[in-house]
């Protein structure tokens, strides 16, 4: 991929040099490379280990980062554009931050899940999370609280509750809800009337 990553070759440059976006990502691997708490806990693992499994009546795979089952742990290693940005909840009315707001305690809980009945084993859900700034922020987190643990528990009957739903809309049996906002919504869209200002919904 050296076209793709490199700019032209120049006069004074005749390699051309690492474009902008490479070397940030670069700068990313090393923030999380030269760090030793996650050489230590991250990398002894298995990585893109898969899992599979059932989750009320539905067949379910997932891909786990970094598997360490001896110990009974799995790591998620996440990009992020700024770890301590805050993210508002609609749902709940509140500022929330970005492991909640991406959904990752539903998938936490969704791999914590598959990993149990894969190996038979009760594994820790941990995620590290570099950032996209310069120099990169990292950050290193468990799901252990009391708080969490029960929305991982309410994220799993969410999904009991509702894939039936996910399941028939991907099958074409349903027709999907437009919510006009996400991007399958803004690229169907059409116009057919004009909208009252003060009707604009704002999140």
């Amino acid at each position: 991929n050296r076209e793709l990553m490199m700019t032209k070759p120049t006069k004074t440059n005749p390699d051309g040099h690492l474009r902008a976006e490479f070397k940030l990502a670069d700068q990313m691997i090393q923030t999380l490379k030269n760090d030793k708490l996650f050489k230590f806990v991250y990398v002894p693992g298995e990585k893109e280990v898969i899992v599979t499994g059932k989750i009320g009546d539905h067949e379910w795979k997932g891909k786990i980062d970094s598997l360490v089952l001896n110990k009974g742990y799995f790591c998620d290693l996440k990009t992020v554009d700024d770890i301590h940005k805050k993210h508002w909840d609609a749902k709940n009315h509140q500022w929330t931050n970005f492991i909640e707001d991406r959904g990752y305690i539903m998938q936490a809980a969704i791999y914590k899940e598959l990993i149990k009945q894969s190996f038979n084993k009760n594994c820790q859900p941990f995620i590290f999370s570099v950032s996209k700034q310069t120099p990169p922020d990292k950050g290193a987190f468990d799901f252990e609280d009391t708080d969490t643990q029960y929305l991982m528990k309410e994220a799993l009957e969410e999904i009991k509750e509702k894939q039936d739903r996910f399941w028939q809309v991907m099958n074409g049996e349903v027709e999907p809800k437009h919510c006009g906002k996400c991007e399958y919504c803004r690229s169907m869209k059409e116009l057919a009337a004009f909208q009252h200002v003060t009707d604009i919904e704002v999140d």
